[in-house]
């Protein structure tokens, strides 16, 4: 059996596939349609939407399969996400690569498969829509069409909750992630949105001089700081949220501090024109204040836009 190998940029594609919050979910019925659409589509007993973790392939939507996740190492879907292009084996068992697989020799007994990877508009591949047959047989042309345009067409509903500039997740993911985080209980302290407005970010110069905006460096400074964060979201103008569960080990308002000043310094914000990257404030939730996440969103939106107001004050006061 030959191990798939590890893509080059395996770090950035990880961390990308981790911000988007779907692994360990439960199953969503805008991902199974495309499984069970594509097993009847291409006749075939097995259908997956597979996410390549680390040490892991995990299925997001599984069509015809018992078990959420087989090890990488022996994962077909290992190999696919090593080009852009369909991967396709006509029969495992007479490929060298395969034919003493666990997954060929054992259940399910692979024969053929063939992989579409899917492509985050920045290049990194998560993981297939893959199909799978106990017998040999191979794609036509139109048919690995299909498949690919279904692959792209599944990307659409994971990107649909990413902010393209930053990788974080965006508005539609925070309410929708967070509505999980909320609904999912906790032990150690209620769900909590850290929120952090960099609205000012084209007034720096170490972000140009890096080829990178400045919403892409301080959403990397957030995903360093906050590890263990639920949710770290851009919800559009340079207004950032980290949603915090369970946090014991965390000294918010130290981690807090130190990110505005680290975020100060690598920016090279002008402190004079008071462009400084601003922790505007919490927002908790309350189960008899918030009836849902839109409503704690919408409680953060208005912090948000007192701090913008707040700033245009000063800016047009009089001396």
């Amino acid at each position: 059996m030959q191990a798939p190998q590890i893509p080059v940029d395996e770090p950035d594609r990880l961390a990308t596939l981790h911000s988007l919050n779907l692994l360990d979910t439960p199953p969503e019925a805008r991902f199974d349609r495309y499984t069970r659409l594509s097993a009847r589509v291409f006749d075939v007993p097995i259908a997956l939407i597979t996410l390549v973790d680390r040490y892991r392939q995990w299925f997001k939507s599984r069509h015809g399969l018992d078990v959420s996740e087989t090890p990488r190492e022996h994962s077909f879907c290992g190999h696919a996400i090593l080009g852009d292009e369909l991967f396709e084996i006509r029969n495992a068992r007479r490929d060298p690569r395969f034919r003493d697989n666990p997954l060929v020799v054992g259940k399910p007994h692979i024969r053929f498969y063939a992989g579409a990877p899917l492509i985050c508009p920045n290049g990194q591949r998560l993981g297939t829509l893959c199909i799978i047959d106990r017998v040999h047989r191979h794609l036509y042309p139109d048919e690995r069409e299909v498949l690919t345009d279904l692959a792209d067409i599944i990307v659409g509903e994971i990107t649909g909750y990413i902010d393209t500039e930053t990788g974080l997740t965006n508005r539609n993911g925070l309410r929708s992630l967070g509505a999980k985080v909320v609904s999912a209980g906790w032990m150690n302290g209620p769900p909590r949105l850290l929120l952090f407005d960099i609205s000012h970010h084209k007034h720096n110069m170490a972000a140009r001089q890096q080829n990178q905006s400045g919403l892409q460096l301080f959403a990397q400074m957030l995903q360093q700081r906050f590890p263990s964060a639920e949710i770290i979201a851009h919800i559009g103008s340079g207004n950032f949220c980290v949603m915090l569960k369970d946090n014991e080990g965390l000294d918010e308002q130290s981690a807090v501090r130190q990110l505005c000043t680290e975020a100060t310094k690598l920016l090279q914000y002008d402190v004079a024109a008071d462009v400084l990257p601003v922790f505007v404030g919490r927002v908790v939730y309350d189960p008899d204040k918030h009836a849902s996440i839109d409503e704690i969103i919408r409680e953060a939106d208005s912090l948000f836009y007192q701090r913008a107001q707040q700033r245009l004050y000063n800016l047009s006061a009089p001396a």
